[in-house]
């Protein structure tokens, strides 16, 4: 952070007097100067607990509010990864409606064919230059429709799963050459759609399955183990925080990894069944769910930056007790509603308080 700002915020006066101390001081930033980051200001704001007054000084003398160039270059940004998946799909789409028009050999042609294409021109163009990862991307999306296209021609009798799993893992080097968070969030996408589909609700079929199949495995510790994937996947990625995988797409794994978790927990309530019946609650189950949560609220709360692992677990909380307080008290009639409603409520304003104090109070600088 630059000097300069540290001196502005710490006059005691804000707002047009603030920036005019600013300018008459001489503390004006050199022309090649990098600009300030939001992260920068936002440690800025924290350590000197500024004010909202003082926070619009810095923003203004940091030049941190968008422009209508940073606007305009975020629209075309925008319509550029629009136009991206449109051409993707234009790919996919073109094949299937002339299905019967294009021999065998024309329809591996065409994808193989921007296959190559596409790895030519990431090679003419490498990254960070957008038309190389867009040509890596493109060459994610043909990877999954070659395998369709096998797939649908040969009929194979592979099961859905199979052809979503062998995507995720043939396309993983295009992701990994990608350094693309668009790129690494399409790859979660398609893992965790394997990951459904090889669950299920009633799970058959399939490669995996004919090496599970005999071992009488409960629907719950299934759906656990892809929740334990996922968040294996997101501790490792929290912990090396590569630039590829932003922000953004490791709080999208842990919302798949609590979404497959709030699914196993529902189950083990349920004694493996969708319907209320008399099997019993499942414990071992629950026990790995409970052990799952404390973990990731242990880690939320050391590192004490985001707030979003408490709010998913929190959410399967409620949703999985919800489930269990139904089945237990065995109501049938108006007053289960009434009750899950009220219920609900509650539980969802208690967590919102506790939310809500965790964020202030993580934003609040210690005092030592």
């Amino acid at each position: 952070m630059p000097q300069t700002m540290h001196r502005a915020v710490e006059e005691p006066d804000t707002g047009c007097e603030g920036a005019r101390w600013f300018v008459r001081r001489g503390y004006t930033a050199p022309r090649m100067q990098p600009k300030a980051k939001r992260s920068e200001l936002d440690e800025l704001a924290k350590f000197y607990s500024l004010d909202v007054g003082r926070m619009e000084t810095v923003l203004d003398l940091a030049d941190a509010r968008p422009s209508r160039a940073e606007g305009t270059r975020f629209l075309a940004n925008s319509l550029r990864i629009a136009g991206l998946l449109s051409l993707a799909a234009g790919i996919v789409f073109f094949v299937a409606a002339n299905w019967s028009r294009i021999t065998v050999f024309g329809r591996f042609a065409l994808i193989e064919g921007v296959l190559v294409a596409c790895a030519v021109l990431a090679w003419i163009k490498p990254r960070p230059a957008f038309i190389g990862r867009g040509a890596v991307f493109l060459a994610f999306i043909a990877t999954g429709a070659l395998l369709a296209l096998f797939g649908q021609t040969y009929q194979t009798g592979a099961d859905i799963y199979e052809l979503f799993l062998s995507w995720a893992l043939l396309s993983l080097p295009w992701v990994i050459a990608a350094q693309w968070g668009v790129a690494s969030a399409a790859w979660v996408v398609v893992f965790n759609t394997a990951l459904l589909l090889f669950c299920g609700l009633h799970p058959t079929g399939g490669l995996l399955w004919v090496l599970l199949g005999g071992m009488h495995i409960q629907p719950s510790y299934i759906v656990l183990g892809a929740a334990s994937l996922n968040l294996g996947l997101w501790f490792l990625l929290e912990y090396a925080q590569p630039d590829a995988v932003p922000h953004w797409v490791r709080r999208l794994i842990l919302s798949f990894a609590f979404g497959f978790a709030t699914w196993g927990g529902v189950l083990a309530v349920m004694g493996g069944n969708l319907l209320f019946d008399t099997k019993d609650v499942d414990p071992t189950s629950l026990i790995v769910l409970a052990a799952a949560m404390a973990v990731v609220i242990a880690y939320a709360l050391h590192r004490r930056d985001d707030i979003y692992p408490l709010a998913v677990v929190m959410g399967t909380f409620i949703i999985v007790t919800i489930v269990w307080l139904t089945r237990e008290l065995k109501f049938r009639d108006e007053g289960m509603f009434l009750f899950m409603a009220l219920y609900l409520v509650g539980t969802s304003t208690v967590a919102g308080k506790i939310l809500t104090a965790l964020s202030r109070e993580w934003r609040t600088p210690e005092t030592k």
